[in-house]
């Protein structure tokens, strides 16, 4: 791999979440205070913390990291234990809530069974040791519909312990013996990208649910994410009311935090002093700037770039460097404007350099913003935009005016194409005008 060679143990463009380990914590910079902040979310378990933020921005990495520094605070001080569970979790509209309460719990047995080693420092572990024999018995294939299946696909649930009922109840007892008040800890756990269900209304009813068989249960502490204002609307269930923490909002980081963000990953990935690498920090602070924060596509750019680099002769030079990059950024941007321009009418072109030059966010209630007359009249623009995924959209079914149509950074890249060329239109007359007497 020719990251290797340019002294590199793997690529320090991964676009995957930071883990909820040291690493990732040295890797997450510029979110001390949000992560400070959703620990104190998390300590006030059973009500459950909820993090809101725009899709790439790094809201899982915040929980993971958050999770983290609570377990390394009991490693190092015996505090409370707080174990960050193994993998993140998912909801969409056709998902089946008891299976998706299954493949929960087991996660969590497993996350209890990897840490027992821990778990043993300050708490009874014959319990854990138990569910671990139970669950990775050799015979064991897997578990659907509330059945355990053995090699060969035959069921066992003719004891009652391998039944769904005693499985949960299992589980649900050994939570209940290491964490038997909500201040001794938990498994933190997190619901990720609720803005896959698209509806508002679609999040509140699986959560709705949820509620009693998992989010409320004795020794987990759950964080819930999602993008485009819809947490908002679940915050705003009558069921839920009073279970939920108001969402903490994960806003874009400024620039300036952008060569940390590059060198504390050379740092991390690093096979040996003084790697290559054909970006250096200004383009990777002025692509972050371009996609305004979005720091997972600052990373899959920056991956992509490497890629052709390492198909050619590599740039030396600071400004070999920056030449280059620009040139293929550049050809990025056009390509992004030239799949997109059949859909860019004069007037589609209004409304997106109209949503660009304000905050980015919008809605159809600010269609008066735009110079539509109504709602229905601004509609088929944002639907243009979206077919290009110039913009990305949720409704919001509690407040039709949240502002939850948002550029993506695909957008914010044609975006700097356009501005580009309108530059390069205006240098002419520039020039001529300084060339006058």
């Amino acid at each position: 791999m020719f990251y290797q060679d340019w002294g590199f143990e793997r690529s320090p463009f991964q676009q995957t979440s930071l883990p909820a380990d040291e690493v990732g914590s040295r890797l997450l910079v510029g979110r001390d205070q949000q992560v400070d902040t959703l620990i104190r979310r998390i300590e006030d378990a059973p009500k459950i913390a909820v993090l809101e933020g725009l899709n790439g921005i790094g809201k899982t990495s915040v929980v993971n990291v958050a999770a983290f520094r609570l377990y390394k605070r009991f490693t190092e001080s015996k505090g409370p234990l707080y174990i960050p569970c193994r993998k993140a979790f998912q909801l969409d509209s056709d998902v089946d809530l008891q299976q998706f309460i299954d493949a929960v719990l087991v996660e969590v047995a497993q996350t209890l069974i990897a840490k027992l080693e821990i778990i043993e420092l300050t708490h009874d572990g014959s319990s854990i040791r138990a569910l671990d024999k139970w669950l990775n018995s050799p015979e064991l294939k897997s578990f659907q519909g509330g059945l355990w299946l053995v090699q060969g696909g035959m069921t066992v649930n003719s004891n009652p312990g391998f039944e769904r009922a005693g499985f949960r109840e299992s589980i649900l007892r050994v939570l209940a013996e290491l964490f038997p008040d909500s201040g001794m800890g938990g498994v933190v756990c997190c619901i990720d990208n609720l803005e896959l269900l698209q509806e508002s209304s679609k999040a509140r009813m699986l959560l709705e649910q949820l509620r009693d068989q998992l989010l409320q249960a004795q020794g987990l502490c759950w964080v819930l994410c999602g993008a485009l204002g819809i947490t908002y609307g679940v915050v705003s269930s009558p069921r839920l009311d009073g279970y939920l923490h108001r969402p903490i909002e994960l806003k874009e980081m400024d620039k300036s935090f952008a060569p940390a963000i590059l060198d504390s990953r050379i740092e991390a990935f690093a096979s040996r002093p003084g790697p290559y690498l054909p970006i250096n920090q200004s383009e990777f602070s002025d692509l972050y700037s371009i996609v305004r924060g979005n720091l997972r596509t600052v990373l899959s750019y920056s991956g992509n770039y490497c890629q052709v680099v390492a198909d050619g002769v590599l740039p030396v030079t600071v400004k070999e460097k920056r030449e280059r990059f620009f040139a293929w950024l550049n050809a990025e941007a056009q390509s992004a404007y030239d799949a997109a321009r059949t859909v860019l009418t004069p007037r589609t072109l209004e409304v997106f350099n109209k949503a660009t030059s304000e905050s980015g966010t919008f809605s159809p209630g600010d269609y008066e913003t735009f110079a539509f007359s109504s709602t229905q009249a601004f509609r088929p623009y944002i639907k243009s935009l979206e077919d290009v995924q110039l913009v990305v959209s949720t409704q919001d079914d509690t407040d039709k005016r949240r502002k939850t149509i948002q550029i993506t950074p695909k957008g914010w890249l044609v975006d700097y194409y356009l501005a580009s060329i309108a530059e390069s239109q205006v240098q002419p007359s520039e020039s001529a005008d300084s060339d006058r007497p």
